[in-house]
């Protein structure tokens, strides 16, 4: 029998807890609402919550806040962060801070399922969950490779490169994975979504059972996925910058974003 999977969202305005109660009902979750974060803490120790959606904005105690209090008491808890001030800075915050992902309002039923499955799938793999933590293959760790100067570094995290056809090719930094370790799993976009700047398109979880969210610097279509990495995820370790590379993007309002990204 399949467990039930308990999903509380917060947020101070009630039209919001309705419209996503009734999306995420139609997919037969429990869900549980809180107008604020003080309700949400006392929640916890009524339910067993599994997944926590809660708005960034919220008076006395914001989203960041409330995220860290249930790290506190919850690390394995998937928290999503969803804010109608979205920008590329709050969304790093967010998942640095220990965000599973970040929403920007308005946000599709789409957008909201998708984030959702992905928590479900988290909480619900044994392989993910599991307490067993496996050691780094030392070739992993040991192979060096060399960015070449076409590809740009953005964030830390992020590298990007501009091909000849105006389509971007962007992956993840060797010095941001090595901090990883071995790779359990990566979650990656579809061919035809439409990423955002400053959302999460792309979810790491190493076998430490750490979950590494990064975000898109650049919005567009997604026109191409590396299926290498689907089936062998420790090849964007091994090579980062050149078999490594994880979408093909479209980009929609390139000169623009990529000068707030500093480029």
């Amino acid at each position: 029998m399949k467990k039930e999977i308990n999903i509380l969202v917060v947020d101070d305005e009630q039209i919001v807890l309705d419209s996503i109660n009734k999306h995420l009902r139609k997919e037969n979750y429990a869900v549980h609402t809180a107008l604020s974060a003080q309700d949400a803490l006392v929640m916890f120790d009524q339910i067993g919550i599994d997944i926590v959606l809660a708005d960034l904005m919220m008076p006395h105690i914001d989203g960041l806040e409330l995220m860290k209090e249930i790290k506190l008491r919850y690390p394995k808890i998937p928290v999503i962060i969803n804010t109608g001030y979205a920008t590329i800075n709050t969304a790093l915050q967010a998942t640095q801070l220990g965000a599973f992902d970040y929403l920007a309002k308005p946000f599709s039923k789409a957008e909201l399922k998708g984030v959702i499955k992905r928590a479900v799938e988290l909480v619900s793999s044994p392989e993910l969950l599991s307490k067993e933590k496996a050691k780094s293959d030392s070739k992993d760790t040991e192979k060096e490779t060399t960015k070449p100067d076409t590809f740009k570094t953005i964030s830390d995290t992020t590298w990007v490169m501009l091909e000849d056809d105006g389509l971007v090719l962007m992956g993840v930094e060797r010095s941001f994975l090595i901090t990883v370790g071995r790779i359990q799993s990566v979650f990656l976009p579809s061919i035809n979504d439409e990423l955002r700047q400053g959302s999460v398109f792309l979810q790491i979880f190493s076998t430490d059972l750490h979950s590494h969210s990064i975000i898109t610097p650049l919005s567009g279509t997604v026109v191409d996925v590396n299926d290498k990495v689907r089936k062998d995820p420790n090849i964007i370790l091994q090579d980062s910058y050149e078999t490594g590379w994880l979408i093909r993007l479209k980009p929609s309002n390139f000169d623009y974003e990529i000068k707030m990204v500093g480029l």
